[in-house]
């Protein structure tokens, strides 16, 4: 909840996507007469349609290529470790990434690493299939923009 909450803000038009797609798949799941999908989608609380659980791993450095470019994967990491380091190397930023730390990039755009530390980690990352969105028949958010409709 706290990630959608986070991608609220940072890119509106986003979230209201993920939101529509999850009405829109209740609504087939009832048509097509699949009873355990409503039931199940009831227990998904983000409006991200994929959710990548990584613990105690080093990542190399890579691309996202299940994300869409437009939005935003939002990472959180938890546990008992500390020194944890996350590298964007495209963009040649280096950033802490330890327990309680939340990042939110382009994972198709951005090359990134996560560096091997000694302790517990666990880590979430949150993100959008464009498969999903497409079979809810839910067009492109977009790329986000301050001056989004929804901008306060």
């Amino acid at each position: 909840a706290i990630a959608s909450t986070a991608l609220r803000v940072m890119h509106p038009e986003q979230y209201f996507a993920g939101l529509q797609a999850f009405s829109k798949l209740r609504h087939k799941a009832v048509s097509k007469e699949l009873p355990q999908m409503p039931e199940t989608l009831e227990f998904w609380a983000s409006v991200f349609n994929t959710l990548s659980i990584i613990s105690n791993r080093e990542t190399p450095n890579h691309r996202d290529h299940l994300s869409v470019a437009e939005c935003f994967d939002v990472l959180t990491t938890v546990g008992n470790y500390s020194n944890g380091r996350m590298t964007m190397s495209s963009l040649q930023l280096e950033f802490k990434y330890n327990s309680g730390c939340m990042i939110g990039f382009s994972g198709r755009i951005v090359r990134h690493a996560v560096n091997d530390v000694e302790g517990d980690r666990i880590a979430w990352a949150w993100y959008m299939r464009d498969s999903v969105h497409i079979y809810a028949r839910v067009p492109s958010c977009g790329w986000a923009s301050v001056h989004s409709p929804y901008s306060v």
